[in-house]
């Protein structure tokens, strides 16, 4: 009969219902899948090919066909009820008793059982995924119900929870055949505190400029991490760092282009995802400050102890390091190391440690380092008075003979060394021989400059140093007034001695360091 009308739909739902009465369903399906290719809204061949698939249970398309069938007949109370009892065929038939699988991946648990929170929230956020052969039905946290999309359960979503007082977590998802997938947590509150990290190489001043000592385009970057925690990654514009994740406080190294670059990304970010970005400005006339400056890479750093514990406290050291920087600004000046109201601890380390990894990284060739605070002679020793130190107790005080140790280590890296000490009584333990009339040297001297020197220059031997310094004055003085290219240190010692010794009973003092290689060179300050 199909034959004699192939394109008959009332003949293929006739043959169709046949094949349907005489349970053969398959056929009877293709049957009604023609009548519906000729007529998509022909609701009776589609309400019999979903019985049909129901037959041969294939209830997904059965559940198809009645969908179908509602979307035609939206108030059809009989299309509504074969698809009520085809969707209760069809959960029966696909009911099975896996429980939910459920993953925590952020924060990502590190140790079984155990979930790392951070200290200072009572608010956690954290990414769920759960994993079923059914449709889940519900999910809690700590018995509370979790709003979800069922779409995001596989690829992950977010959710936040109320841990204030809480040290476990419990989340549990249900499917909807009742099967529960249970996972526990004890809760780790971690640290908080946001990693700092410290440029070695090239060196970053106090108000965070980089002075480059050439035009090169590629950059060596060499730094330290101090954080409580390990260090997960450290990006230098936007270039990753190398460093070892398995030490605490690593230092790190990356090579870096910098052309067309004006500054300095260094962003670290520890294990908990504690993140700080530190960002320098590039300052490029350090490499017009080398151009033709004999004396190399200089470098000044400025020891400025005034708040003391049990010391009088000083207003002179503020002042006079003010001075000596504006004065210092006409010179070439490579890069000013300022530290204040140091400890003896801080003392001890950055002189056996800090600075000489930063003269080794960066290639220093002369260095000034200025003390103004309060000084010590005692037993034939000399000391800094750091800002912690006890009146009684010189065990508290800086031995000076601890800073020349700390500085031979590295003096060998460099050309010159001039130390500076506006402080009372700390002058005798630094001289090897004194010269008691300092020789005149000339700018023309280019010689001086070569050959190494280590020298000292304090502003009293045994006696007190006034707070209000005529020293200083006349130090930064003479480089004011100074109308040559460059003045040597001995120019500036003679003037500094005669006004200080004009004005007031100190006898500054001037000398070779002791235990330092010198080779009758001399520390020039070179004008810019």
């Amino acid at each position: 009969m199909t034959l004699l009308y192939p394109n008959d739909e009332e003949t293929f739902l006739l043959r169709g219902n046949t094949y349907h009465e005489f349970n053969q369903f398959q056929n009877a399906i293709n049957d009604f899948s023609k009548v519906i290719g000729f007529n998509p809204k022909n609701s009776e061949a589609i309400h019999k090919r979903a019985n049909a698939y129901e037959q041969i249970s294939d209830f997904k398309k059965a559940i198809n066909d009645y969908e179908k069938l509602l979307e035609l007949k939206q108030n059809d109370p009989d299309s509504e009820k074969l698809l009520s009892e085809a969707q209760t065929r069809l959960f029966e038939l696909n009911r099975e008793k896996k429980p939910p699988v459920i993953t925590i991946k952020y924060p990502a648990p590190r140790n079984i059982g155990k979930l790392e929170i951070p200290g200072n929230t009572d608010q956690t956020s954290i990414k769920l995924t759960v994993v079923d052969d059914s449709k889940i039905d519900k999910i809690f946290a700590n018995s509370k119900a979790i709003t979800f999309s069922p779409d995001s359960l596989t690829s992950g979503f977010y959710v936040k929870i109320n841990t204030k007082g809480l040290n476990k977590l419990q989340i549990e998802a249900i499917d909807v055949y009742g099967n529960n997938g249970v996972v526990n947590y004890t809760l780790v509150r971690t640290e908080t505190t946001p990693p700092k990290a410290e440029l070695i190489s090239p060196y970053a001043s106090d108000n965070g400029e980089i002075y480059l000592s050439s035009l090169n385009p590629n950059l060596y970057v060499e730094g330290k991490v101090s954080d409580e925690s390990k260090i997960k990654s450290i990006m230098i514009n936007g270039l990753t760092a190398s460093f070892n994740p398995n030490l605490l406080n690593p230092k790190f190294s990356a090579n870096i282009n910098i052309t067309n670059q004006n500054e300095l990304s260094v962003i670290v970010t520890d294990i908990y995802n504690n993140s700080k970005k530190h960002l320098y400005k590039f300052n490029r006339s350090g490499a017009e400050l080398l151009a033709d400056n004999p004396m190399g890479k200089t470098w000044v750093v400025f020891i400025e102890n005034s708040n003391y514990k049990s010391f009088t406290s000083l207003a002179g050291p503020k002042k006079d390091v003010s001075l000596m920087k504006s004065a210092l600004s006409k010179y070439r000046i490579h890069n000013i190391i300022h530290k204040r109201n140091m400890t003896k601890r801080q003392l001890e380390r950055f002189f056996a440690i800090e600075l000489r990894d930063l003269i080794r990284s960066n290639h220093v060739n002369s260095i000034l380092v200025w003390y103004a605070g309060h000084g010590k002679f005692i037993n034939e020793t000399g000391y800094w008075i750091p800002v912690d130190s006890k009146r009684d107790d010189e065990f508290s005080y800086f031995n000076i003979n601890s800073l020349k140790a700390s500085m031979q280590s590295y003096t060998k890296n460099i050309t010159h060394t001039l130390i500076v000490t506006d402080a009372c009584e700390s002058g005798p333990t630094f001289y090897m021989a004194m010269r008691s009339i300092p020789k005149e040297r000339d700018c023309g001297d280019k010689s001086a400059t070569k050959f190494k020197s280590s020298q000292v220059f304090t502003s009293a031997g045994y006696e007190q140093a006034a707070d209000k310094s005529q020293f200083t004055k006349t130090f930064a003085n003479s480089l004011n007034y100074n109308d040559n290219s460059c003045i040597p240190i001995e120019n500036i010692v003679t003037k500094v001695s005669a006004a200080v010794q004009k004005n007031s009973k100190q006898r500054p003092k001037f000398g070779k360091i002791a235990g330092f290689e010198d080779e009758n060179g001399t520390f020039f300050f070179i004008k810019k």
